[in-house]
């Protein structure tokens, strides 16, 4: 985890996709220095003990660009908990920092600049993942015009809450795929928040054939979702049931990555695409998260050389970081008012339950997204 912040950070100071203003929230939206509001914070690093629900934090004053929105749901992602355990650096994660990074609520001011939204409107958003210590899990929330999206009267918070990181995460992997109508694609872990998207995604909006893993019990449902055959990871070995196919979205490449691409693998065809999602384990060993950040980098560096001088003689190989896009979010929004994607909610937690809802997540065992009431 800290590898790949540090990797992200790297990326934006040589000028990469990373250095738009979508992936920082730079600068921060300032402090109240009258107005408090309720919030999750932590001050350190730590478990579960170091967050705290606190009433006397300073609201967000918003920016000319920035949306100011009283929050009504949130949701926990694995990024939230992996950088509160993690310490990273003040510098790209100031504290107190207030966790949460998908919100959805109503507008209750907006900025000069600001022609799209007016107060009152029912929205959601994706807060950017570094740079601010502002989050998802307080009363009010600044966020810049360009990161919102709109949400329809008929879906309601908690599930417009639970979209923008995890939809935006599958969605902007799935595009990469050219030309998809038609093709196979394996999406590894499709109970999960990234997962389950992807596969509805897959599914209902580029026609695609939908393999998944997945525990047994959870293969009806995923079925339901528009999975066309769901893999036990627990009993059966993927590399052997899948062949030929032309995509994989791996939001567990710690667990995945190299034995879909090692050189006796025929899980992708050479036109093939293997689309890294870049986690690292829930699970701690020895205080460290499980992750293949050199081995992504090598995998990276092979395929593109090689594709480059020879074409099509190796799958192909993208990894990147989630970044907000409202454009991009209200496209997926509209997709769940016309029924095409369904929000998918493992638990709905009060926020002053917080580290129930946390505690939940981290078990591993949660089907969708976690989702904290305001």
């Amino acid at each position: 985890m800290i590898m790949y912040i540090f990797i992200a950070v790297a990326a934006m100071l040589v000028g990469s996709r990373l250095s738009t203003p979508s992936f920082l929230d730079w600068p921060a939206a300032s402090k109240s220095r009258s107005e408090t509001m309720t919030a999750l914070v932590y001050d350190s690093h730590g478990d579960l003990d170091v967050l705290q629900l606190r009433n006397d934090v300073p609201r967000p004053i918003p920016r000319d660009d920035q949306i100011l929105v009283q929050v009504k749901a949130s949701a926990i992602n694995p990024v939230d908990f992996k950088y509160r355990r993690n310490k990273v650096p003040d510098l790209i994660l100031p504290k107190p920092k207030i966790p949460g990074f998908d919100l959805a609520g109503v507008v209750v001011s907006t900025g000069k600049k600001v022609s799209k939204f007016q107060v009152g409107d029912r929205v959601a958003a994706m807060i950017p993942l570094l740079g601010s210590s502002w989050g998802a899990a307080a009363e009010f929330v600044a966020v810049r015009e360009q990161h919102v999206c709109k949400v329809a009267d008929s879906v309601d918070f908690e599930s417009a809450a639970s979209l923008p990181l995890a939809a935006l995460t599958a969605v902007e992997k799935l595009q990469k795929i050219p030309e998809p109508i038609g093709k196979k694609i394996l999406i590894h872990a499709g109970a999960g928040g990234v997962g389950n998207i992807a596969i509805q995604y897959a599914k209902n909006v580029l026609g695609m054939h939908v393999a998944t893993t997945a525990s047994s019990p959870k293969a009806e449902f995923l079925k339901s979702l528009g999975a066309d055959r769901v893999i036990d990871y627990r009993e059966q070995d993927f590399t052997k049931e899948i062949q030929n196919y032309d995509a994989v979205l791996d939001p567990m490449s710690y667990l995945y990555e190299d034995r879909t691409l090692n050189s006796g693998s025929t899980v992708l065809n050479n036109k093939g695409i293997y689309l890294n999602v870049m986690s690292s384990d829930w699970n701690l060993v020895n205080g460290v998260e499980k992750a293949n950040g050199p081995l992504s980098f090598k995998n990276l560096f092979k395929h593109t050389i090689q594709n480059h001088f020879q074409p099509n003689s190796i799958p192909r190989y993208d990894f990147w970081f989630v970044y907000p896009d409202g454009a991009l979010l209200q496209h997926i929004m509209d997709l769940v008012e016309q029924g095409k994607i369904q929000p998918v909610l493992d638990s709905i937690f009060d926020l002053a339950d917080a580290k129930s809802a946390y505690k939940n997540m981290e078990s591993g065992r949660v089907t969708g997204k976690v989702v904290l009431r305001h």
